[in-house]
């Protein structure tokens, strides 16, 4: 009874949480995304963050203000969207793998289910840089019409801390998205924003 005891107690202990050291695994995942980005391996490569009040990139402090891109598709577009313009999109929104979700759990996503399909479903409306993460706006104003890309935020450019709306992204978390770009209407010309 005494060994069943220390067993059940010793088993207790060696649970790991979903979220233990999560500040350090999501540090972890992002330096190894940017060593690849920085190898230019795997098709990832990285962008200077904006200032979204200036549309101007942020100074390099440290590696700090990067987002890593993976490019999944090429599109055909030639402009890209400004802070005051409008955008549809396909996204999903993930965090890093986890003990219960190996691919990351799901916080965000404009898909009708968990399976993009762009037949069926419809691109969410968003204005292009208010309202957005610094980290998903930069990476939008960067895309043009048809791009889809893997986007790697670190918490940093998402959600910090101290302005973390949502109790489904924890703090200190990299946020993993699939975006793509379907439309971009600029503002006070395309005033049409309905989906046909």
């Amino acid at each position: 009874m005494l060994a069943l005891f220390f067993l059940a107690s010793c088993s207790e202990k060696n649970e790991v949480g979903e979220y233990d050291n999560w500040r350090t695994r999501n540090q972890q995942y992002v330096d190894s995304i940017a060593n690849l980005a920085e190898a230019g391996k795997d098709g990832w490569t990285k962008i200077i963050a904006y200032n979204l009040n200036t549309r101007e990139p942020r100074p390099d402090l440290n590696n700090n203000y990067y987002i890593y891109v993976q490019k999944l598709e090429d599109g055909t577009g030639t402009r890209h969207a400004e802070q005051n313009d409008s955008v549809r999109l396909h996204y999903m929104g993930r965090l890093i793998p986890s003990m219960s979700y190996a691919q990351g759990n799901v916080f965000d996503k404009s898909y009708s289910t968990y399976v993009f399909n762009e037949e069926t479903d419809v691109p969410k409306l968003m204005a292009a840089a208010n309202n957005m993460i610094t980290g998903f706006a930069t990476a939008v104003m960067n895309m043009v019409e048809g791009d889809r890309w893997k986007v790697v935020v670190p918490y940093y450019l998402g959600y910090n801390p101290s302005v973390n709306p949502s109790s489904l992204v924890p703090d200190y978390s990299t946020l993993i998205f699939d975006i793509k770009l379907v439309r971009i209407y600029k503002y006070h010309i395309d005033t049409d924003t309905t989906w046909h």
